[in-house]
């Protein structure tokens, strides 16, 4: 008992319809299964370029790491330097004021000339 489609509308579709759409379904299942499989690809090709990429800047990471540490010394090194050099004039500067104040460094020509005796001046002195 073939009935046909068009001829009674509320029927079911006939087999040979049936598997025509059961084949464009799985055609259609088909494709979309390529597309996810290729998009699966290309993600795991971003992955891995995603991947190489923080690879190479942790290598990068490392040497600027070295790098840094390199320089903090040099720059602590020459502060210290620096720090040593100021300490050491300040002391100088303040040795010097010290001496100048307690009379070690005379500051300006004694108000006497220094002179030696002489038997004359001896006696001028012993004779007044």
């Amino acid at each position: 008992m073939d009935i046909d489609p068009e001829v009674a509308p509320g029927l079911e579709p006939a087999p040979q319809n049936k598997l025509e759409d059961a084949k464009r379904q799985t055609d259609g299942l088909i494709k979309i299964l390529e597309e996810n499989i290729k998009r699966l690809f290309k993600r795991e090709a971003s992955l891995e370029h995603l991947e190489n990429i923080s690879e190479e800047l942790e290598k990068e990471t490392k040497g600027f790491r070295r790098t840094a540490q390199k320089v903090e010394r040099s720059y602590c090194l020459k502060n210290v330097k620096l720090v040593v050099v100021i300490v050491v004039v300040v002391l100088v500067i303040i040795l010097i004021i010290v001496l100048l104040a307690t009379g070690v460094i005379p500051v300006g020509s004694p108000s006497t000339p220094l002179s030696i005796p002489t038997p004359q001046t001896i006696n001028k002195h012993t004779l007044t």
